[in-house]
């Protein structure tokens, strides 16, 4: 996997100290480390609404990390939205790399649902649009800033609403696996179909 994105930076607005925190990262190893050291406190088997997949279930987990882990995950060049900006491809692998790390204490946590087969979180884990991210509620407020923090000229130039320029801090992050129907078979869902892209291009989705 690549490095650190080339030209990105940070607004004035941004602390000094935190900026150079976040660039000094230099790949996206490092931050899986960090993000390797969270508390899985939540799993859900979730039930899709709506009609597109009806009768589908995926997993849902949520992780405790510390800000510095949330700000390197999701703010650094070297993080996971900094992956998607090299290449839709790119960000996938990270993606994946990631999950595949977090995949055993995922299992551990869940393995004390008698009602949801350990077979059936697997595979949920590993379908193609199981991602991680942040809990968004958490960190709402701070999704409706106006001014950017994160001065990377693609994104810039492609956002309409400039919120993949935004550098939100919290201390959850999500992780949600594919749909699946009651065979057990990934079902996509086609409203997330342009998710990679979309990171790509504006930096958020």
């Amino acid at each position: 996997m690549p490095g650190i994105v080339p030209n990105w930076q940070y607004a004035d607005t941004v602390d000094n100290a935190r900026a150079q925190r976040l660039l000094s990262l230099s790949a996206f190893s490092e931050v899986v480390e960090l993000v390797s050291k969270a508390q899985v406190i939540e799993f859900t088997w979730e039930q899709f609404t709506g009609a597109a997949l009806t009768g589908c279930n995926r997993v849902l987990f949520l992780l405790r990390v510390s800000l510095t882990t949330y700000d390197a995950f999701f703010n650094s060049p070297a993080g996971y939205r900094g992956q998607y900006a090299f290449s839709a491809s790119e960000g996938e692998v990270a993606n994946r790399h990631l999950l595949t790390s977090l995949e055993p204490q995922l299992l551990s946590f869940a393995a004390n649902r008698n009602d949801v087969p350990s077979s059936a979180v697997s595979a949920s884990l590993r379908a193609i649009e199981a991602k991680v991210w942040i809990y968004e509620s958490e960190v709402e407020s701070q999704l409706g800033e106006e001014h950017p923090a994160i001065l990377y000229a693609p994104w810039a130039e492609s956002s309409e609403t400039g919120v993949g320029l935004l550098a939100p801090v919290g201390t959850f992050l999500e992780v949600k696996g594919g749909w699946l129907d009651r065979q057990g078979k990934e079902r996509r869902n086609p409203v997330k179909s342009n998710r990679s892209n979309e990171i790509r291009e504006f930096g958020y989705s």
